[in-house]
């Protein structure tokens, strides 16, 4: 029987106390005491390799401190085949348990094995988990064991203690010896059962027993040892997670004679590894299952896929979660993700697969057959209208989360766990980019479009570093003539290739990635550096007129009026100096911040313009009571003069409206004579446009204000 007795545990619950913490190894020795031996090692758990031992640990095996120091467990096995198996026994059972003791067999560099018994105890060192182990030698003790009955009283005892039952079948004879430990396994005594190979099996899962009868049989067959864990099912329904090993003596004919054999109850470490396995991929608010549990179930399903299966990948992202969390509070946030997860639930089939891969993000995974692929839209479609139109996710809250997706098929898309995550990833990334409620799929075209996303966004935030950006200044006129009321300082971006980026597509990417609050400081410390230039020179270029975004308007650490005043103090400028322009949608995101922050800017100095106005949706309350300076008549109005009736009464309307406010009107983009003869008409205060002047760089204002002056 010794043969397959490889290693038997000595540890108690009652023994598996907190990981002590050293900050050396040598620290570590000081445990050995408690572990009492000669053979002393330090044994890395994550590696599995040692990385410490005493002269007499690597002597007592014949090699050298350094020779020894490159092996792991597995190296110093008597049993190679069982060698990995073994090893990672043992490590596992080292992670689970900080205390402990087991025998097991070594083999020495010249190919001698002698019996040892070891203890460990494991040690956090410095964050690094590692086993001070001892190897004593029991070869006596073994020799005495042999000598004794084949189930003496001291293997019981150690078979007890340990939960390791061993049994021999005789395979002439049909005869199954049981060791008494064997029997308590089975839930069961000798008086009550005749133990035999065809018992053994009705023992056995239901589920388990094809595989189990085939190990065996293949042990029988070729006599190569085996080690198996699979359950057993006694009577009164009474469940039980067992480990076999054992292996099969074959005679000269090469029939077998003996299998000699072990059975270990490890329900206790299977249901620690279970719970285990739940903290590791189970998410604990929803009950779903994990990023880590995903992954490892998408790579499952793509292994046994074949040619015929496909597998649809929907990656599902909440929109504005973060604003639940922030006006209700993170409980009514959790309650939202659970009712969505459930919500979710009844949109699958049974083989679907739903997980939680983030705060507010969810994978799905469907499988199904190649001519049945165009089906994963519909259902993405499907699962976007139903949580825009579940009010409260039925939760009776008044929340009303939409979400948008992405979708990714395989093979088609990708046929490893992460290159189909990362299509998906990127068709979500597509549909946030075209707002709320939205939906992707995956192509190359879009991963083409998103890396271009990227490496602009990578060349934008160098470029104030390689000074790219520049500002360009566009006059504005007085109604009664050609004097220069000012300008609007318009920033441009020429990037590392001689490309001039558009502002329409540069100024969104800088506010979707925060790089705007960079920017924007930028622009406001270089019209500041440039205004006090002028003066300098003796120029009188007005109020210059700065686009403000709304991320800087709500921002609070640095405030805006913080930033400004800073830069008015290094250049000795005022705030009459400047004009903020703010659009209406930065009065919109968040009035209560905008005006708090508008009024504080108006009370320092600052004229506050409304640009584009109209074009947005404030209120005339809103605008009543802000403390306004001027209302910019947009573009799109001021061309369509002349073309259209209706225009021109909008425009005449704005202009009577400020007045009556006491506001300036200022028309942007007078392109034609025709379109600046109307406006005076109308009674529009300042213009600015091509006609009157194009964007130009400060070197050219300057110029244009020397002349103004000498004029």
């Amino acid at each position: 029987m010794e043969p397959s007795v490889q290693s038997f545990w000595f540890s108690t619950p009652a023994e598996q106390g907190l990981i002590p913490c050293v900050d050396s190894i040598g620290d570590a020795l000081r445990f050995a005491a408690d572990l009492g031996s000669d053979d002393l090692v330090v044994l890395d758990l994550a590696s599995g390799h040692f990385i410490d031992c005493n002269r007499s640990a690597h002597d007592r095996l014949g090699y050298s401190r350094e020779h020894f120091l490159t092996l792991n467990p597995a190296a110093i096995q008597a049993d190679a085949e069982l060698a990995d198996d073994l090893m990672h026994d043992q490590l596992r059972v080292m992670r689970q348990q900080p205390r402990g003791s087991f025998a097991t067999r070594h083999r020495a560099r010249c190919g001698a094995s002698r019996d040892v018994s070891v203890s460990y105890q494991v040690l956090d060192l410095c964050g690094r988990l590692v086993a001070l182990v001892s190897h004593r030698d029991r070869t006596e003790l073994d020799t005495a064991l042999r000598e004794s009955s084949r189930l003496g009283s001291l293997l019981q005892e150690a078979e007890r203690l340990t939960h390791v039952g061993s049994w021999e079948l005789n395979h002439r004879t049909g005869e199954l010896l049981w060791s008494n430990e064997t029997y308590s396994i089975f839930n069961t005594a000798p008086e009550l059962t005749a133990p035999s190979y065809r018992y053994f099996l009705q023992t056995v899962h239901p589920e388990d027993r094809s595989l189990v009868d085939a190990t065996f049989q293949e042990s029988f067959r070729t006599g190569r040892p085996y080690r198996i864990e699979h359950r057993l099912l006694l009577g009164d329904g009474l469940l039980k997670m067992v480990l076999e090993r054992g292996r099969t003596t074959l005679g000269a004919d090469g029939e077998p004679l003996t299998t000699v054999g072990t059975v270990q109850d490890i329900s206790e470490q299977h249901e620690i590894q279970q719970r285990l396995e739940r903290i590791a991929f189970v998410d604990p608010l929803t009950r779903l299952p994990n990023k880590a549990a995903a992954v490892r179930q998408l790579a499952r399903l793509l292994r046994t896929a074949g040619s015929e299966r496909g597998i649809a990948l929907i990656n599902l992202d909440l929109d504005n979660f973060q604003s639940i969390n922030n006006s209700l509070g993170h409980e009514i946030g959790n309650q939202v993700l659970q009712a969505i997860g459930s919500c979710l639930r009844h949109l699958m089939r049974p083989d679907d697969w739903l997980a939680r891969v983030g705060s507010d993000e969810f994978i799905l995974l469907r499988p199904m057959a190649m001519a049945d692929r165009h089906e994963a839209l519909q259902w993405a479609e499907q699962i976007r209208r139903t949580l825009g139109n579940t009010p409260g996710m039925g939760t009776g809250l008044a929340v009303q989360p939409s979400a948008s997706l992405g979708v990714a098929l395989a093979p088609d898309h990708g046929t490893d766990p992460d290159t189909l995550l990362r299509c998906a990833n990127t068709a979500l990334m597509e549909a946030k980019q075209h707002g709320k409620n939205q939906l992707r799929h995956y192509t190359p075209e879009i991963s083409l479009q998103l890396r271009e996303r990227l490496e602009l966004e990578l060349s934008l935030g160098r470029a104030i570093d390689r000074e790219q950006l520049r500002l360009f200044y566009q006059p504005q006129i007085e109604r009664g003539g050609s004097r220069i009321a000012g300008a609007e300082a318009l920033l441009r971006w020429r990037d590392q290739n001689g490309r001039m980026v558009s502002p329409n597509v540069f100024i969104p990417l800088a506010e979707k990635t925060g790089q705007i609050h960079t920017i924007g400081l930028w622009v406001i410390e270089e019209a500041c550096r440039q205004l006090q230039a002028w003066h300098r020179q003796g120029l009188r270029p007005g109020k210059l007129a700065i686009n403000i975004s709304p991320l800087q308007l709500g921002a609070e650490h640095p405030s805006l009026s913080e930033l400004l005043a800073g830069a008015l103090s290094a250049y000795d400028l005022v705030p009459e100096n400047l004009e903020l322009e703010i659009t209406e949608t930065a009065l919109l995101n968040n009035p209560e911040r905008a005006g708090e922050q508008l009024r504080q800017l108006a009370e320092s100095g600052f004229s506050l313009a409304i640009d584009d106005f109209g074009t947005g949706y404030s209120s005339l309350a809103m605008l009543h009571s802000l403390p306004l300076d001027k209302l910019k008549i947009d573009r799109f109005f001021v061309e369509r003069l002349g073309n259209d009736d209706a225009d021109l009464a909008i425009v005449k309307a704005t202009i009577v409206m400020a007045k009556e406010l006491g506001l300036m009107t200022l028309a942007e983009g007078v392109e034609t004579a025709e379109q600046l003869r109307m406006l005076r008409n109308l009674g529009c205060d300042q213009f600015q446009g091509h006609l009157l002047g194009r964007p130009m760089p400060a070197e050219a204002f300057g110029a244009l204000l020397g002349r103004a002056a000498a004029a």
